[in-house]
């Protein structure tokens, strides 16, 4: 059974800023994961990897691609209201509507988003949970 999860803009961005993306594609593969996106969370990616590619010396098209090389793109709805900040309902939408177990994210409202339907995780726990080689 393959584990279904999504991944925050602010985890992704810290993989791909420090060169490590396939350090998530390695954990996606080795534990049969399934990590999803939609297409707001593909924008706010896209959006926030510009604001570092200059600094770091990213091909944000090349980061896009590996993404989507591990990552499933899916059509969802928007239903849920309930987000401590409402720019990432799009997020719950995506989590609940897929099935997911966990939202991983470094967003300190939503980790403290005690009223979340679905389970909210740091980096810190994900790396911990799914230790890959280095």
């Amino acid at each position: 059974m393959k584990r279904h999860y999504v991944i925050d803009t602010s985890v992704l961005i810290t993989y791909t800023s420090y060169g490590k993306l396939y350090r998530l594609s390695n954990m996606v593969m080795s534990y049969n994961m399934k990590v999803f996106m939609n297409v707001h969370l593909l924008n706010e990616f896209g959006k926030n990897l510009k604001k570092v590619s200059n600094k770091r010396n990213i091909d944000v098209n090349e980061e896009i691609k590996s993404l989507l090389d591990f990552a499933t793109l899916v059509e969802t709805i928007p239903l849920f209201s309930n987000s401590p900040d409402p720019k990432d309902n799009f997020l719950f939408d995506l989590a609940l509507q897929t099935n997911s177990e966990v939202i991983i994210t470094k967003e300190t409202a939503l980790l403290n988003f005690i009223e979340s339907p679905i389970a909210i995780h740091d980096i810190k726990w994900f790396k911990e949970k799914f230790p890959v080689e280095l």
